[in-house]
């Protein structure tokens, strides 16, 4: 992130309003809404976003919209969480556990088997897993995910 204390502040502000549009609706809001709700020109926009994405925890889509809000994703997935009445989706199953540890709720993960597409749904209560049987398969290693973030 940039040092100068103008771009440093507005880049929080923007990241805590996508977060919240996130957590709150469940959907992550256009680059026009953003602008818009912040009183700035898209051009800021799309400038704090490309420094946000720097970190991998927001990644944007060829058209300059957001496709990941980390550990949330802004499309669906093979991954969805329900939180009570309200619903979101993971990138990957490691994404989808992260919603409800980063929410401290209760959630059910509605989670499918990449070759097959075999359901394969997860709850967490209090903090944990509630099955104790089960995989997590994460065929990638750690240091190799942002490679091919799409693949991974």
């Amino acid at each position: 992130m940039r040092t100068d204390q103008t771009y440093d502040r507005f880049d929080l502000r923007l990241r805590l309003f996508v977060y919240r549009q996130m957590v709150r609706s469940g959907r992550c809001p256009t680059v026009a809404a953003m602008a818009k709700a912040l009183a700035v020109p898209i051009k800021s926009v799309r400038a704090g976003l490309a420094r946000l994405s720097e970190s991998h925890a927001f990644m944007l889509q060829e058209n300059g919209e957001l496709w990941r809000v980390a550990p949330f994703s802004t499309i669906p997935t093979p991954f969805p969480v329900q939180v009570a009445k309200h619903s979101w989706f993971g990138n990957c199953i490691w994404d989808a556990l992260g919603i409800p540890a980063m929410l401290g709720k209760d959630a059910h993960i509605g989670a499918s088997c990449g070759c097959c597409n075999l359901a394969m749904p997860v709850d967490v209560r209090s903090g944990k897993l509630r099955s104790t049987e089960g995989i997590i398969h994460i065929a990638v290693p750690a240091r190799d995910w942002y490679r091919d973030v799409a693949f991974t």
